[in-house]
């Protein structure tokens, strides 16, 4: 599947430049992943801001070595130039935690049909509420 036309930021092709990437990513493509951003554009990630080319190409690295998967998605929602995936995520570092998978958001912000912005973040659930329906 090929990237859609950059300048067209339609929320089908924002959602699916956003998929596209989440391709290239779990084939491990750094060169593609990297091509999905701007020059500019930034990771936001824990406690963490990787900047530019350099810095994403960093922690595109970090990530790979933790072997870090998407293992599911539970949703994908467009507003504007911004796309927000949840997911579920396992890697090597969460293992040695022993946490099988982190529920987590991701939160991309386009701009001329690049990646501008990446937050990745996790969601996590309030423990009363387990008790309470549990």
């Amino acid at each position: 599947m090929s990237e859609p036309e950059a300048h067209a930021n339609t929320a089908e092709n924002l959602e699916a430049l956003a998929r596209s990437y989440l391709d290239a990513f779990e084939a491990r493509d750094l060169e593609r992943c990297l091509g999905f951003f701007l020059e500019d554009a930034h990771i936001d990630f824990q406690s963490g801001l990787y900047k530019g080319r350099k810095g994403i190409e960093d922690w595109h690295k970090d990530r790979f070595s933790a072997n870090l998967r998407v293992i599911r998605i539970d949703g994908v929602t467009v507003n504007g130039d911004t796309v927000v995936i949840d997911a579920v995520v396992s890697s090597n570092r969460l293992a040695a935690w022993k946490v099988n998978s982190l529920s987590g958001r991701v939160t991309i912000r386009f701009r001329d049909g690049k990646i501008q912005e990446g937050k990745l973040a996790p969601r996590m659930v309030n423990p009363i509420n387990l008790i309470r329906s549990g």
